[in-house]
């Protein structure tokens, strides 16, 4: 038999599963955050370490490539 419950319970019910959703999307989301700065950390010292690779006229070219955009 079902129970019957309040308005009060009910509301209060109703609020903890939506917050129990935003916590899980922002959780989610945090994730995916952390993912892209992990990548975007990787990539900039890949980016570095080919930059202690370049010969004098690189370096040069790559001041005028990033002044230019």
């Amino acid at each position: 038999m079902r129970e019957h419950r309040s308005a009060k319970v009910r509301k209060i019910l109703q609020l903890q599963g939506r917050a129990a959703a935003l916590q899980a999307r922002y959780e989610s989301t945090m994730a995916r955050i952390a993912s892209a700065q992990h990548q975007a950390a990787d990539l900039r010292q890949q980016a570095l370490a080919l930059k202690f690779k370049l010969s004098h006229e690189e370096v040069c070219q790559l001041r005028r490539a990033r002044r230019c955009g």
